[in-house]
């Protein structure tokens, strides 16, 4: 049996060193993006994004051409929409005065390549500012892979016949939100080691079931979203 790890779905991002956000000490006053550039009012240069910059972020950044191209005709799916800051700049025609913007990271997934898409969009241009390819293992989950896998695993006769009647009682769990439904389903990442095993260079997920009980022992459901295939066995006899 080939080695693998699992990557819980609520620290794998982690892994993403260019989602690190850097801070720089300064005395000078910071610049506020201005009332008519920026998608809010009253929008503070360090404020988490708002609905609506996630919005706009994800639509820029998917409307790009450079960042179609690098996404490909496959299967692809956006993963995350977080706020990114970027070094202050000096203001134009202020030298004394920095302008740090609002800038939001969109994060992508392309099965094809076992790819991650990483976009910083500058939301006051409402523009591309760069685009980096990653590893495929340095993508997080995302709640809709968690809960596409859940629908494949549902639709499989084995999986039925070892949960029986009680997987559609089964919510998704999104962990990172809070929202933990007390018969859900949760993900963890499947990071094959090696070629030989059938999730090398795919996106697997090792689906877990939580009940008033616990966790559902002595039953394993690995999904390949990648081939759209579905694994289950009981491991205890």
């Amino acid at each position: 049996m080939s080695a693998f790890r699992f990557v819980p779905s609520t620290i794998a991002a982690a892994t993403i060193t260019i989602a690190a956000v850097t801070f720089v000490t300064f005395s000078t006053n910071l610049a506020s993006p201005s009332e008519s550039a920026a998608p809010q009012e009253k929008v503070q240069p360090l404020d988490p994004l708002t609905n609506e910059e996630t919005r706009v972020a994800a639509q820029v950044a998917s409307a790009d051409p450079k960042v179609k191209a690098a996404l490909g005709s496959g299967r692809q799916r956006l993963i995350q929409v977080e706020f990114f800051a970027q070094k202050p700049a000096q203001a134009v025609g202020d030298p004394d005065r920095l302008e740090i913007g609002r800038h939001a990271s969109v994060l992508f997934y392309r099965y094809t390549g076992d790819q991650g898409i990483h976009v910083v969009v500058d939301l006051r241009q409402r523009a591309v500012v760069s685009i980096t390819r990653l590893e495929g293992r340095a993508v997080p989950l995302g709640v809709e892979e968690i809960g596409e896998a859940f629908n494949l695993a549902a639709r499989n006769e084995r999986v039925r016949s070892l949960l029986g009647s009680e997987i559609s009682g089964y919510r998704v769990a999104n962990l990172a939100e809070g929202d933990r439904p007390e018969n859900r389903v949760e993900g963890l990442r499947v990071v094959a080691t090696s070629p030989k095993d059938p999730c090398y260079r795919h996106r697997c997920i090792y689906l877990l079931f939580h009940s008033r009980e616990g966790y559902l022992a002595g039953t394993t459901v690995n999904v390949d979203l990648t081939a759209q295939t579905v694994r289950a066995e009981r491991t205890i006899r």
